[in-house]
C-alpha cells in the first residue's frame, strides 16, 4: 500500500500544478486579449465573490479526511462517502442564498454568467473530498492528473471562443464550467475506484456527525477567511479604485499565485505527513525540520526564477497597459518567500492537537492585510494592494512561529533579506544581486537533506 511522502507527493502536486499553472496562464493571457479590462476584470471579481462563499461548504471536512485518513486507509471508502453527502446537504442552502445574492449585487450582469461562476466554484468544493482522499492513501499522483485535466480543457475551450472572435465573458464562464464539470466527474470516478472498505478505525472525532462538525469546526471557520488571503486585496481595490486597477493586480497575483505551488504542494503534501506522525512527538519533529530545510531549498530558486520568468513572460504575453504588473510581482515575490518559509509551523498548526491556534493564525492575516489595504490602497493603488499582501504574509510566518512555541530567529532574518531584495527588484536596482546570498541557507540545507538520506524520502 502507498504512503503519503513528502518528496514524493511533493513533486507530483508541485509538477502537475506547474504544468496546469502554464496551461492556466495562456487561459489568462487569452482572457486578457479577448475581453476588455473592465469586463476581465468584473468576471475575476464574480469567480472569487463565488470561490469564497462556497468556501463555507467545505465545512473543513476534507481537512479532517486528509489528516485522519492515512492513519485508518481502510476505512476510507466509508469516511469521504459520509464527507461528500454532508457537503451536499451544506450546498442546498448555499446555492440558494448566492442566487439571490448575487442577482442583486450585480443586476446589470446576465443570469448566465453568475450561474457559469457559481457551478465553477460549486464544482471545485466538491471535488475536495475525494481529492483528499487520493492524498491520504498516497495518491497525489491521481489527484495531480485529475487537476490537470480541467486546465486543459478550459484553456482549450477558451482558444476556440477566441478563434471564434468571442468577447463575451458569459462565454468563457461557461467554458471554465464545462472544464470544472468533467474534472469534478473524473475526479470522483477515480476516487471511488481508489476508496478502500477493508476495514480500519477512525478516531474518536468520527462516532458521530455532532463531534465530526465540532472537530472540523476550526478548520471550517479557518476556510472562510482563508479566501481572503489572496483575493481581499481584488476586492479592496473593487471598492476603493476601480475594476481596470483590478485586472492590472490579477495579472500580477496570476504569477505569483504560479509561484506560489510549490509551497501550495508542499502544505498539501505535509499535511498527511504529518498527521500520519500526530501522536508520536519525535518522528513530528523530524518531519518538520525536513520541511524547513525543503524550504530552504526551495528559496533561492524560487527567487530568482520568480522575477527572471515574470520579467519576460508579461510585456511578451500581456498588452502595454500590464506592464506595470512586473513591479508588483516583484514586491509579492516577498510575500511568496515568507509563505514559503512559514510552511513547516503553519502546517504544524493545521494538523496539530490544537486546530483553533491555526484559526486565528489565518485571522490575524487577514486582519492585517485587510486594515494596511484599507490604508495602503487609496494612496498607492496596485502598488498598495501588494504591500498589503506582503505585510499579511509577514504576519502568517511570525504568528505561526510564535503560536508554534519556537524562537528561531534565523528564517525571521532571512525573510525581512527577501523583502528588501524584492524591493530592490521592484525598483530595477541592481543591488538586489545580494538576493543569491540565500544560496548559502540552501546550500547547508542540501547537505543535511543528503546526510539524512532524505532525497529519496526514506525513513
Amino acid at each position: 500500500m502507498r504512503r503519503p511522502k513528502l518528496a514524493r507527493d511533493t513533486m507530483w502536486l508541485a509538477s502537475s500544478d506547474g504544468l496546469a499553472i502554464i496551461i492556466g496562464l495562456i487561459g489568462q493571457i487569452i482572457l486578457a486579449k479577448a475581453l476588455l479590462q473592465t469586463d476581465y476584470g468584473l468576471l475575476v471579481i464574480i469567480l472569487d465573490a463565488f470561490a469564497t462563499m462556497y468556501i463555507l461548504i467545505d465545512a473543513g471536512l476534507p481537512t479532517i479526511l486528509a489528516r485522519d485518513v492515512p492513519r485508518s486507509p481502510g476505512a476510507s471508502r466509508q469516511a469521504v462517502r459520509r464527507i461528500l453527502k454532508l457537503q451536499a446537504m451544506i450546498a442546498i442552502p448555499f446555492v440558494l442564498i448566492s442566487a439571490i445574492a448575487s442577482s442583486l449585487i450585480w443586476d446589470d450582469v446576465p443570469p448566465a454568467l453568475l450561474m457559469a461562476c457559481g457551478i465553477v466554484a460549486l464544482g471545485h468544493i466538491m471535488s475536495y473530498p475525494h481529492r483528499s482522499m487520493m492524498r491520504a492513501l498516497g495518491e497525489a499522483r491521481i489527484e495531480s492528473m485529475v487537476k490537470l485535466l480541467e486546465r486543459v480543457i478550459t484553456t482549450s475551450l477558451y482558444w476556440i471562443f477566441l478563434v471564434n472572435g468571442s468577447d463575451s465573458p458569459t462565454i468563457y464562464a461557461f467554458g471554465f464550467s464545462i472544464g470544472v464539470f468533467i474534472s469534478l466527474i473524473a475526479t470522483l470516478w477515480l476516487g471511488e475506484r481508489l476508496a478502500r472498505d477493508d476495514g480500519g478505525d477512525l478516531p474518536e472525532e468520527w462516532k458521530s456527525n455532532k463531534t465530526l462538525f465540532i472537530a472540523a469546526l476550526p478548520f471550517a471557520v479557518t476556510l472562510g477567511i482563508l479566501p481572503y488571503v489572496t483575493k481581499l486585496e481584488k476586492f479592496l481595490l473593487a471598492g476603493l479604485a476601480s475594476y481596470e486597477d483590478v485586472s492590472l493586480y490579477h495579472v500580477a497575483q496570476l504569477a505569483w499565485i504560479a509561484g506560489l505551488m510549490l509551497p501550495q504542494a508542499m502544505r498539501a503534501a505535509l499535511l498527511p505527513y504529518l498527521g500520519e506522525a500526530r501522536e508520536k512527538p519525535e518522528k513530528f519533529a523530524k518531519r518538520m525540520l525536513l520541511a524547513h530545510h525543503w524550504t530552504l531549498v526551495l528559496l533561492p530558486i524560487g527567487l530568482v526564477a520568480g522575477h527572471l520568468i515574470v520579467s519576460f513572460s508579461i510585456p511578451q504575453f500581456f498588452d502595454s497597459e500590464y506592464s506595470e504588473a512586473v513591479a508588483v510581482f516583484d514586491i509579492l515575490l516577498a510575500g511568496w518567500a515568507m509563505t514559503l518559509l512559514a510552511i513547516p509551523w503553519y502546517v504544524a498548526l493545521q494538523s496539530g492537537h490544537n486546530p483553533w491556534r491555526f484559526t486565528s493564525l489565518i485571522g490575524l492575516v487577514v486582519l492585517a492585510a485587510g486594515i494596511s489595504g484599507w490604508y495602503l490602497i487609496p494612496e498607492n493603488g496596485v502598488m498598495g494592494a501588494a504591500w498589503a499582501s506582503v505585510i499579511g504574509c509577514s504576519v502568517m510566518l511570525s504568528f505561526s512561529k510564535l503560536l508554534c512555541g519556537d524562537d528561531e530567529k534565523m528564517t525571521d532574518g532571512l525573510a525581512l533579506f527577501c523583502v528588501a531584495c524584492c524591493y530592490l527588484l521592484s525598483i530595477g536596482s541592481p543591488l538586489a544581486l545580494i538576493g543569491l546570498l540565500t544560496l548559502i541557507p540552501a546550500w547547508k540545507s542540501t547537505e543535511f537533506l543528503l546526510s539524512q538520506n532524505q532525497i529519496s524520502e526514506e525513513e
